[in-house]
């Protein structure tokens, strides 16, 4: 199985059949865990513990979706439309099974394809390629909180501003269309002070480098220049008289 990476599908990792029944899949996974543990003395005479650890993360993804009934389902049907070229990405091991497959359209379109997520959690995700298909029209842009349309004086007045006020954060929002609930969540600031930064609300905002965290975050999260943000907020709240001369 060393080295197998790229060439072998998740019934070869566990070496069972196509049509083997769930309870052998479940024994084969059993029986492959045992064998590729770093607790095994026979197995560094084979194979280093660095490759040992790659094997048993290719059986724990193979598990992960062999046995699951509707997870082995849509792998099957992956695998008999696609070459091995398309199988699902290898990640990190011991996933928690999705309740349903979902679509993950910024990997989708950092990758130029569209794919569906089969198992997925904070460090692991089994995707399958669908088709290499245009994923949004070229008027559509993107940032980390979504899509939006595109407007080509907005995004020049974006380009070409210096000055990154509360009004001009709030207008940039508004038209990449994230609501203040969404950047809350994402940004971890709370909607109070997130009103008071777009109003300019210096008297309410916290203290400095509480604020300049949140202006960093806040521009992450909108696709703009989290330092140019930050420098430039900051220097109008200290001009406010908030934070002294």
């Amino acid at each position: 199985m060393a080295g197998a990476k790229q060439h072998v599908n998740y019934y070869e990792i566990l070496e069972v059949a196509r049509d083997a029944p769930q309870h052998e899949v479940h024994r084969a996974y059993t029986r492959a865990k045992a064998t590729y543990t770093q607790d095994n003395p026979a197995l560094y005479s084979m194979f280093t513990q660095e490759e040992a650890r790659d094997i048993l993360k290719l059986i724990e993804e193979a598990y992960a979706v062999l046995g699951n009934h509707g997870l082995r389902r849509n792998y099957d049907t992956s695998v008999q439309r696609a070459d091995h070229s398309a199988l699902p990405d290898i990640a990190v091991p011991t996933p928690e099974i999705a309740k349903s497959t979902l679509m993950d359209p910024l990997h989708a379109a950092e990758t130029g394809r569209r794919e569906t997520v089969l198992v997925t959690n904070g460090d692991f995700t089994v995707r399958t390629r669908e088709a290499n298909v245009p994923l949004m029209p070229p008027d559509t842009g993107k940032c980390p909180l979504g899509t939006f349309k595109i407007d080509n004086a907005i995004e020049a007045e974006i380009a070409n501003q210096t000055e990154f006020d509360g009004p001009f954060l709030k207008k940039v929002r508004l038209y990449k269309q994230v609501s203040l609930e969404k950047l809350s969540i994402a940004s971890r600031i709370g909607k109070t002070y997130l009103i008071a930064l777009e109003a300019n609300d210096f008297k309410n905002l916290p203290a400095p480098v509480f604020l300049r965290g949140f202006l960093v975050q806040m521009g992450k999260q909108l696709g703009l220049d989290e330092q140019k943000v930050a420098a430039s907020y900051m220097a109008l709240a200290k001009a406010s008289g908030k934070y002294g001369s």
